[in-house]
């Protein structure tokens, strides 16, 4: 089984499982990412870790597979493998709770896309992030390019890229990249209890944020103000707009239920 899953209390667990190639992405493994987070979530989920077995986190594609297709029509062959992936990635980013990166070792090109597509990113100490993209001709796809121009600016973003620059744990915490650095070993333990600290969220409330943040570089500012204020708005009528007001003013913890 390429994917494994498993429910840690309120937190879900997604494990990518092909320890013998780093983890490396199929057809099979990139499309069913995104399904089996969606089902978690439905099945009871309030908050997801996402991480690789054994030494890796993920190596990007299976550059066996790449290197098969270029044998025939590498368009039929790859484009299901970025369709998948991208699909997937879109998936996570609507998810209505919150989604940790667990990272062990190396996380390479889409790999790497995979961690920046997450809300929050643990590294333990001998995780190394590495976009990998032109050492084989390629351009970047995971959505490497775009996160990595939000979170360093276009400049760094293409001096990583360029340079194929390996990040090590403490300086992608230095960059912003990283938000916990632990032993190595304790990645996964870390994230779910980061995760678990974050499963009372206001999922509406949650899935808005991440809408404004991602659309926060790409607007002017009055558009912007207009934008939360369409959003803000379709709040208010929601059971946990008035539960949160309520919890504040009468200095108790909000109990949110996604209504």
């Amino acid at each position: 089984m390429e994917l494994r899953t498993e429910r840690r209390g309120a937190v879900g667990l997604l494990e990518l499982h092909r320890p013998d190639q780093m983890n490396a992405l199929t057809v099979e493994l990139a499309t069913r990412l995104g399904a089996e987070a969606t089902r978690l979530v439905a099945d009871g989920a309030r908050a997801l870790v996402v991480t690789g077995s054994g030494t890796a986190f993920c190596a990007g594609a299976d550059l066996g597979i790449v290197r098969q297709a270029l044998d025939g029509d590498p368009n039929a062959a790859l484009t299901p493998l970025v369709t998948g992936l991208h699909d997937s990635l879109r998936r996570l980013r609507a998810l209505p709770v919150v989604v940790v990166a667990a990272v062990e070792g190396p996380a390479v090109g889409a790999g790497l896309g995979l961690a920046l597509a997450t809300d929050l990113r643990v590294l333990a100490e001998g995780a190394r992030l590495i976009p990998g993209y032109l050492g084989i001709g390629s351009s970047p796809d995971g959505g490497v390019s775009w996160f990595l121009t939000r979170a360093l600016g276009a400049h760094r973003a293409t001096r990583l890229l360029l340079r194929n620059e390996v990040l090590p744990a403490e300086a992608a915490q230095e960059l912003g990249l990283a938000d916990e650095v632990t032993p190595n070993g304790d990645a996964v333990a870390a994230a779910v209890a980061l995760a678990e600290t974050l499963t009372g969220l206001p999922s509406q409330a949650l899935v808005r944020l991440r809408e404004l943040t991602d659309a926060a570089t790409t607007q002017g500012l009055g558009a912007h103000l207009d934008h939360e204020q369409r959003l803000v708005t379709e709040l208010w009528a929601t059971q946990d707009f008035r539960e949160g007001v309520s919890a504040f003013v009468e200095r108790r913890p909000a109990r949110f239920t996604g209504d």
